[in-house]
């Protein structure tokens, strides 16, 4: 009996590494996110840094 309601207990209170690993996992998903956004906004800039070198030369 004891140890069901002990196991019950530890279901609803999350102990300490079960919270660090959750906020661990989000962590690197918001990490992953981040990622990809700054890697879609180089790929960007670096495109239209181009277009502005290549209209740069036809205007001169």
């Amino acid at each position: 009996m004891a140890e069901e309601h002990h196991h019950h207990h530890h279901h609803h209170k999350k102990d300490g590494a079960s919270l660090f690993k959750q906020r661990s996992l989000r962590a690197i998903e918001t990490r992953k996110k981040v990622e990809k956004l700054l890697k879609i906004a180089m790929i960007t800039l670096a495109i239209l840094m181009a277009l502005a070198v290549i209209a740069s030369r036809y205007i001169m």
